[in-house]
């Protein structure tokens, strides 16, 4: 695994290349300030109530999860010269995160493929994951594409 450097154009990667984003804490705080602002559900919100729902206690939401990991990735500044934005993406959150836990995060290069109608851009597919660090539990995938400049 890689760590990440600045791109300069999509030729650059690799099929199957994976990069090491380090890692990031999801506290307490912050996963009830983005509950509060964005998904204000029991067990995202109140500790309390959190106790009483299947989840057994506070998590994260998975938007919230979605949104940290995926902000590791573009801080790292892989992307900055080569983004021209995505076109989807497909979520899965088979673990819950809770107040504490530390995710590492990580991504894989699934396909480039040059475009036919413009030469200067590509569509990469990529797939990012999220694992709990003390037990290496995946607790996010996200499958993105993205349009990138030659």
């Amino acid at each position: 695994m890689r760590q990440p450097y600045i791109l300069d154009s999509f030729e650059q990667l690799v099929v199957g290349e994976e990069f090491d984003f380090g890692s990031l804490v999801m506290t307490e705080a912050a996963i009830l300030d983005f509950a509060r602002q964005f998904d204000p559900q029991p067990f995202h919100l109140d500790p309390e109530a959190a106790r009483a729902s299947p989840f057994g206690g506070l998590i994260a939401s998975g938007l919230h999860t979605q949104s940290a990991c995926f902000g590791q990735v573009i801080r790292s500044g892989i992307f900055e010269r080569v983004s021209m934005g995505g076109s989807g993406i497909e979520v899965a959150w088979p673990a819950p995160v809770r107040p504490g836990d530390e995710i590492a995060v990580s991504a894989r290069i699934e396909e480039v493929t040059p475009s036919r109608s413009k030469p200067d851009r590509a569509i990469v597919k990529h797939r990012i994951t999220g694992r709990r660090v003390p037990d290496g539990q995946v607790v996010i995938e996200i499958r993105g594409t993205m349009f990138m400049r030659r």
